[in-house]
This record gives structure tokens, sequence and C-alpha cells, in this order.
């Protein structure tokens, strides 16, 4: 077997396998997922086989064909690379809760980040392979702040916090937004105005936090090797599998309590492995090995703790908290919707919306099994709350008083919108509550809460026939009627798998809108 010589980093060789990685994206998403939908555990636990079996080829090829040396350091990068990656599966279940993402658009989200991502790197990689080259120092001082960085994680658990992200807030606050998702496109335009979705912000969020632990992971590839082209190639395989790696670990990603642990541990450890070089070498297949049982040991730890979840970032002083790992009812949640502090507001509607986005869209679930009707049936716009009068006015003044939407007087309803970041709520209540108005019997029979979920269709009176003529679901209403701001809808009361009944408006939204 050849000694090796560097003979792999040549032009050729890195245009073929980025060749080999564009083509590879083009496929995912132009072929495999061009549809919009969630992803299930079987699906997800093939994309992670074949992205691991794809990157143990590559590893084994460069072994066959250059030497053990850089077969050993590009599976030895791998691992680390991977091992440190693995943060980032926390901050995407962390973005898809806070921005109330749908299953089924999250994985568009996530091509496009690990793609930003990928440019990201080779930018971060080139540069530092210039650095190493013009000043060897360098990488003592890449040890010393993987050795800092370490000692940050070790110390601080919630490093990551959404609300002080400097890309979102800008965002916020200079990028004309549209009010919702628009179904997974992140620009849309109207009245010939190019307007960003909220998916944009869960984008930039993303690249941020990537970018963030990009500085951490790409310097600790560089206490095992200093060829580029490892440095790239590992960097590259541990990255393209992040997608289906989160699908497949999204239900216990969360559970991971130990995981900064180790990966704190990890740090400390490649960091002292760049600093004590001078003095003292460690093998790479030392190096494999610890960053193995370092990796194996705070998973499984974490695993054997059931019902533990990684801690998210703390509340604001003199908040109330629920209990640990619990979500207040649906009545604590409405009652938070009056309340001062704005992140209370923010995550209450968060939970309101979610809580009624499950029931609505279990309840369509078989709607869209139907071709013509699936494609009437488009994303749902509102989750509806009916509160008390009482209720609506201190939710109203806390939100500090949005205009009342435009209802037509023959019916029984005030409303508003309420905007909580991605999530829609129109928040309804009686105008006479001894009336016998839809909404004065629902807070009659069941309370304050969740009392309908809006789906935006082209066509109201189309989608009304299909239900009717295929499905045997008959509207509340014979025929569409006037809603509100000069929208057209019709209700109607489906049945939800788990025998809950679900009131589902369906909305047509003026010609202009």
């Amino acid at each position: 077997m050849p000694a090796y010589t560097g003979a792999v980093n040549t032009p050729l060789a890195w245009v073929l396998f980025n060749l080999a990685v564009l083509l590879l994206l083009a496929m995912d998403l132009g072929l495999f997922h061009r549809r919009a939908r969630a992803v299930s555990l079987g699906e997800a636990a093939a994309w992670s086989a074949f992205w691991i079996a794809a990157s143990v080829g590559f590893g084994a090829w460069l072994w066959r064909h250059y030497g053990p040396t850089p077969g050993l350091e590009f599976f030895t990068g791998y691992v680390i690379e991977k091992s440190l990656s693995l943060d980032n599966l926390f901050v995407f279940a962390l973005l898809f809760r806070y921005f109330v993402v749908e299953p089924r658009h999250q994985y568009r989200v996530l091509y496009w980040g690990i793609l930003g991502a990928l440019m990201m790197r080779a930018a971060l990689i080139g540069a530092g392979v210039a650095l190493v080259r013009q000043f060897h120092w360098v990488l003592y001082f890449f040890g010393a702040f993987l050795v800092f960085a370490g000692i940050r994680m070790l110390r601080q658990k919630d490093h990551f916090h959404l609300e002080e992200n400097r890309v979102l807030r800008w965002a916020r606050k200079y990028l004309p937004l549209t009010d919702g998702y628009v179904g997974q496109r992140f620009f849309v335009r109207r009245e010939g105005l190019w307007l960003a979705t909220p998916l944009l912000l869960v984008l930039l969020v993303m690249e941020t936090a990537d970018l963030t632990f990009a500085l951490d992971s790409i310097p600790a590839v560089f206490s095992i090797t200093r060829d580029p082209f490892i440095v790239y190639t590992s960097n590259v395989c541990a990255i393209l599998g992040l997608r289906a790696l989160y699908f497949l670990l999204a239900g216990v990603v969360m559970r991971l309590r130990y995981l900064d642990t180790g990966l704190s541990l990890l740090l400390l450890f490649v960091g002292g492995k760049m600093l004590v070089e001078p003095w003292m070498k460690i093998p790479t297949h030392v190096a494999l090995v610890v960053v193995a049982i370092v990796l194996a040991a705070s998973i499984l730890l974490s695993l054997a703790a059931p019902g533990m979840e990684k801690e998210a970032p703390p509340k604001k002083p003199g908040a109330k908290r629920a209990p640990e790992g619990e979500v207040p009812e649906t009545a604590g949640l409405i009652a938070q919707l009056a309340d001062e502090d704005p992140a209370r507001r923010h995550a209450a509607a968060a939970h309101l919306h979610r809580r009624g986005s499950v029931l609505g869209d279990a309840a369509v679930a078989s709607w869209r099994g139907d071709t013509e009707l699936g494609k009437l049936i488009m994303d749902h716009a509102t989750v509806g709350i009916a509160v008390r009068p009482e209720t609506f006015e201190k939710i109203h003044a806390a939100a500090g008083k949005p205009i009342l939407a435009d209802v037509p007087p023959d019916q029984d309803a005030r409303e508003f919108e309420l905007h909580a970041g991605p999530a829609h709520l129109d928040i309804l209540t009686t105008r006479d509550p001894g009336a016998a108005g839809a909404i004065a019997r629902f807070l009659e029979k069941f309370g304050e809460g969740v009392q309908q979920v809006e789906y935006v269709t082209p066509d109201v009176d189309r989608a009304t026939a299909l239900l009717r003529e295929r499905l045997s679901v008959q509207p509340i209403y014979p025929a569409t009627r006037p809603g509100a701001d000069g929208t057209r809808v019709n209700f109607f009361l489906a049945q939800a798998p788990h025998g809950k009944k679900v009131l589902i408006e369906l909305v047509e939204l003026p010609q202009d809108g």
C-alpha cells in the first residue's frame, strides 16, 4: 500500500467530489422530495443509512487507494464532525417548536439550511488552511480556542438564545414579512412587492446557529489532519446526513441532556491535543477511540434517564413557570395571552396554535387523500380561540388594540387577529352572551378554548361540493356565506381519528388578497 503523499488533494479530486455532492443534493430535493410532506421514520432511517454508507465508502476508497493515513484521518475527522454537529439537532428542534413549523415543511428548510452550511464551511476551511500555511502558530490559537469553547459549553448549557439572535431581531425589524406561512415558500410577491415569509426567518436563524457551531468544529479537525481535502470532505460528509438524522432522532433529541457535556469534553480533548502536540503526539487511532467512547457514553447516559430533557433557556426573572416539562392547560394559555410579558404571550400563542393545528390536521387528513380536494385544502391560516367578552377585552388591550375584523352584522361574533411570530390566532367572542349564536353556544357548552381551525382554499364553493359528493361531509350552512374582512367561508364539523370533533372553516380570500 503506498505511503500517503497528499496526491489525493488535486483539482480533479475537488471537482469530482463536489460534483457528486451537488448531484446527490439535486436528486434529493428535485426527485425524492419535490412535494412538501412529513418524513416518515422508515424513510429517515433509510436516508441516514445511505449517507453513512456513502461516507464510509468514501473513507474506504481513500484507505484503499492512498493508504491508511488519509483513511484514518478521514474517519476520525468524520466522527469528530458528526459528534459536534449533533448539537445542531437540538437547535433544529428548538427552532421548529419556536416558529411552529409544520413537519411537512421542515425538510425543505433543512435542505437549504444545510446547503448554505456547506458553502459557509467551505469558505471557513479555505481561510483556516491559508492561515495555517502562512502562520503555523495559528494551530495553537485554534487549540486554545477549542479549550475555551469546551469550558464555556460546560458552564453555560443554554448557549443558544433565540430571542437574543441578532439576525432574527434585524430581520423582524427591517424585512417586509407576510402575516403567516405561504406553503414552503421563502418569498412571495403581493401587490407588486416581494415579501419574506416566516420560513425565511427560520432559515436565517439556522444559518447563524451553524456558523457558531462551525467556529468550534472546523478547528477541531485540524487537530487530526492539515490536509485541506480531508478537512473539507469529512465536514461535508458529516453535514450531509444531518437532515435524515434529525427526522430519525426528532423524538429523542430533546432528551439528550448529557450531549452538551460530552461535546464539551470532546472540544477540551481535541484542543488539548493541539496544544501538547510539540511535546506529545497522540496517534490518530487513539483520538478516534476517545471520541467514540465519549460520544457513546453521553448518548447512552442521556437515554438511560427517561423523561428528562435538555434544559430550555431560562425564563425572565419573576415569570411564573409551569411544572417542569409541563405546558399549561388551555385555560392557562388563554390567560397568558393577556400577560404583560410579551415573551409569555408569544409562547402561549404558539402552544394554542400548535394544539389547534394538530386537531385540524388530523381532521382534514382524509380530505387531502382525494386528489382534487387535496389541492383545494391549503395550509391553515389561523386557529380560532373562543373567549368570554371580558377576556376578549383583556387580550385585545395587551396586544396593543389591533383593528377588529369586519364581521357581518348578522353573525354573533367579534374578532381580531393575534400575530405572535408565525403563530396566528383569531380571538373570537360573542356579541351577546345570552344569544343562540355559534360562539355563545360553544362558550356555554365547552368554556374558553380552541373553537375552530381555519384553512385557506382558492374555491370554497367547489371544495364544499366535493366534500358533499365524495366524502358525504355536510357543511354547517347550505351555501357559502360572507366572512370577516371580505372573505367567503363555510364551516364543517369534522371527525378527528382520536374521536374529537373539530370545526373546520374553509376560507376563500378576497381576489386582491
